[in-house]
Parts: C-alpha cells; sequence; structure tokens
C-alpha cells in the first residue's frame, strides 16, 4: 500500500507521518540570491515582505489555471487586477495545446525515502512524439535561474524510485515551463539533462541544510 504524503500551508511534509524536508525549503535556506537580497534592502523589510506575498499569491494563481486548463475545467472569469494572470494562462495554454499529448498526473506529491525529502510536481506529462514521460514544473516570476535544476532532479530521483517505477517506467524527462510574468513572450520549456550531476548538486544543498540546522 503507497504511504500517505501530507503537505501543511507552510509546506512542510510528513511522509506516513515523519516529517520529511521539502526540497524548495532545502533550496531556498542554502542557495542565496544577491540580487533579492539587494532589492529587500532597497524596500525594506515591511514592503519587500508585502510584494513578495503578492507575487507569490500570483504564482499560486497561475499554478491553479494552469491545472484548469489540463483538466478541462473552464477558467473563472477574470476581473482587471488579474489581466497579467490572464495573459500568462494564455501563454501556457498555447503551449499546452501545440507540445503536449497525454498528461498523467497534476500536482502530484513525491517523496524519497532514503534522503527524506517531499515535493510536489505542477505536471507529469509526455510530449508530442515522445515516449517518455516528463516532469515539468511552472515557473511564472521574471527569470528561470540555475538551481531549478536541483529542484527537478529531486523530483525525477524521487519519482523514478516511486510511482514512475511502479508503473514500468525506468526513465523520464525534466524540465521547467517559464511563461514571462509580463507575457511578453511565448511559454518556452527549458529541459534538464544533466541527472546525475544536478542531483549531486542538490544532495549538497541537502546536507548543508541540515548541517548548518545543528549549529555550532
Amino acid at each position: 500500500m503507497a504511504t500517505t504524503i501530507a503537505r501543511s500551508d507552510s509546506h512542510e511534509y510528513t511522509v506516513g507521518g515523519v516529517p520529511f524536508v521539502g526540497v524548495t525549503t532545502v533550496i531556498g535556506t542554502v542557495i542565496r540570491k544577491p540580487g533579492l537580497e539587494r532589492w529587500i534592502g532597497s524596500l525594506g523589510n515591511a514592503e519587500a515582505e508585502r510584494v513578495r506575498t503578492k507575487a507569490a499569491s500570483h504564482g499560486t494563481l497561475v499554478h491553479a489555471l494552469a491545472a484548469l486548463v489540463v483538466e478541462g475545467v473552464p477558467s473563472i472569469p477574470m476581473g482587471d487586477e488579474d489581466v497579467p494572470a490572464q495573459a500568462q494562462l494564455d501563454a501556457f495554454t498555447e503551449w499546452y495545446e501545440e507540445y503536449v499529448d497525454v498528461v498523467y498526473d497534476v500536482e502530484l506529491m513525491v517523496a524519497h525515502p532514503g534522503y527524506q525529502y517531499a515535493g510536489q510536481l505542477d505536471f507529469v506529462l509526455r510530449l508530442k512524439g515522445d515516449q517518455c514521460r516528463t516532469i515539468l514544473d511552472i515557473k511564472s516570476g521574471k527569470a528561470t535561474y540555475p538551481e531549478h535544476r536541483y529542484q527537478t532532479s529531486a523530483y525525477r530521483e524521487a519519482a523514478l524510485g516511486g510511482f514512475l517505477f511502479d508503473r514500468g517506467f525506468n526513465d523520464c524527462r525534466r524540465g521547467v515551463l517559464h511563461i514571462p510574468q509580463d507575457a511578453s513572450g511565448p511559454a518556452r520549456f527549458y529541459e534538464h539533462t544533466r541527472h546525475q550531476a544536478d542531483f549531486q548538486g542538490f544532495l549538497s544543498c541537502l546536507y548543508l541544510y541540515h548541517d548548518l540546522k545543528r549549529g555550532l
């Protein structure tokens, strides 16, 4: 019987009742973002937190709307304040209709029992003309970043050791779909192919995360 994976609103995971650390928590704690730090310094903590909360809500909305498209559910009509999300949704829909053949899972949680981490995949799908599953993570911010490779590699390793293996698959592709925040261009898929190197990068982050939590 499959082990139950649960996630709290604060992105804390439990697997069979045992606490597991989240993939994005590990990466976000260990990898510095100098540009973000300068931005916070220029705005001040309170204003920066307000803007970040608004951006996070926007990203959640874009993810939710994309899931509705995949599941064939009509989108909720949006007001003028949601024009940017609608533009990103349109970009996602165009990409989805052109490139995606089959979607197998939406917002699927996976966990790695050996390294005790967990995360939530946006989509598991098959691209047109392909025979392999692809793990896809949506990025709706201003840019994509190198550490996204670590994120998708952690998802891939957890998936291959779990539900994909159970379905008879021993490999899968992975990458992120970047939907520009200002919808100035089409959605673009960035594939990550250096599976083992990227996973070693994530494991380095995981080691540092646990080591720093231990303190002096």
